[in-house]
């Protein structure tokens, strides 16, 4: 069974994951006494020593082959399987629009979103079937014939939006020359960044301070690139930096690394993978350094979720080499000490403040 189900569910079963492995994996990622420390000296000799593990190389893959296995928690009923599934349609069809329209805006020539099973129609019997499905009604056979039906469209229309965005993209000339820098204040810090990419925890915790952060940030950098990821697990490597991209300003929109590189079918449980998308933090997070080209990224989150050191080496390698600031913001946890060396090395900070 695929990740899903809430929070809760997911945490109980990461628990006893723990458990059964005798206590192997309990130990990873601990700050090593690190509180004990307590001179001036040992306090320096700490922050080195992390800062040498942020230099080193990434474990064997990144640990590629954790994360498959370790996904495989949750429940999946009809309900929710169908909710996500829909999720993802409505994803696919904004996501075709926006690309659609900047194909149109940049190469003179309309481009056309050219649906047919999901088109205008008059034919009842097929309205009838998007009406059960969209109602929750459309069971069994039938429903995984709508989904697949429609998969298989959404596949057809990212091949032909693909193929129209490799010529664009050869002849695409960026009309910026230079991204201007601006200091600003985010609550008690102060912010340097001409492209700074803000990446929210979305997580029921965290959700209520959402608002209000949006405020505060937008009052100084009015065009920050905001998206939202579902937690902070940082265990695994990115899956999906594409789902958190956007047009950005100076950069090729047309280069494939930009785009979903294939639509799930319906043997790849494209509700589970939808799901998987929204979890994506690593993914949300490279996708600043390496697709947004952000100079500073702002992190709110709540550090309640899994870490994985090499993971973050991997983070930290490309956020330095592009440098970038990264500026951690949560309310009241301890964040992991690499993310809290990373953050002082690469110009930004720690913020632990309640809003």
């Amino acid at each position: 069974m695929i990740r899903g189900g809430n929070r809760l569910e997911r945490k109980t079963g990461r628990r006893l994951a723990i458990l059964l492995m005798a206590g192997l994996t309990a130990l990873d990622g601990l700050p090593h006494a690190n509180h004990l420390m307590t001179t001036a000296s040992q306090a320096f000799l700490i922050k080195r020593r992390q800062w040498l593990q942020l230099s080193t190389g990434a474990l064997a893959a990144l640990l590629a082959g954790r994360a498959g296995a370790e996904e495989m928690t949750g429940k999946w009923e009809d309900a929710s399987i169908a909710k996500y599934t829909q999720k993802l349609f409505n994803w696919l069809q904004e996501n075709f629009k926006q690309r659609a329209a900047i194909l149109t805006k940049e190469t003179g020539t309309e481009f056309k979103l050219d649906y047919a099973y999901m088109g205008p129609t008059e034919d009842r019997a097929r309205l009838r079937v998007f009406e059960k499905y969209a109602g929750g009604r459309l069971l069994g056979v039938a429903s995984e014939k709508h989904v697949e039906s429609c998969l298989a469209e959404f596949e057809r229309i990212r091949q032909a939006l693909a193929a129209a965005e490799a010529a664009a993209a050869v002849s695409w000339k960026s009309d910026v020359d230079v991204i201007a820098v601006k200091e600003g204040r985010i609550y008690d810090s102060l912010v340097t960044a001409g492209r700074l990419a803000v990446v929210l925890d979305n997580s029921p915790s965290m959700k209520p301070y959402l608002e209000a952060l949006r405020k505060e940030i937008s009052r100084n950098f009015p065009l920050a690139y905001f998206v939202e990821v579902n937690g902070c697990d940082f265990d695994s490597p990115a899956r999906s930096p594409w789902f958190f991209c956007a047009p950005a300003r100076g950069v090729n929109p047309f280069t494939p690394e930009r785009h979903i590189p294939k639509i799930p079918m319906l043997a790849q449980q494209p509700h589970c993978a939808f799901n998987l998308w929204t979890l994506d933090a690593p993914g949300a997070l490279g996708c600043m350094v390496d697709l947004m080209q952000a100079d500073a990224i702002y992190w709110f989150c709540d550090f309640d979720d899994r870490t994985e050191d090499g993971v973050i080496r991997e983070f930290a390698r490309k956020a330095m080499a592009r440098k970038v600031k990264l500026y951690v913001h949560t309310l009241n946890k301890r964040i992991p000490p690499l993310f809290a060396t990373l953050a002082e090395k690469s110009g930004g900070r720690v913020v632990k403040k309640r809003i």
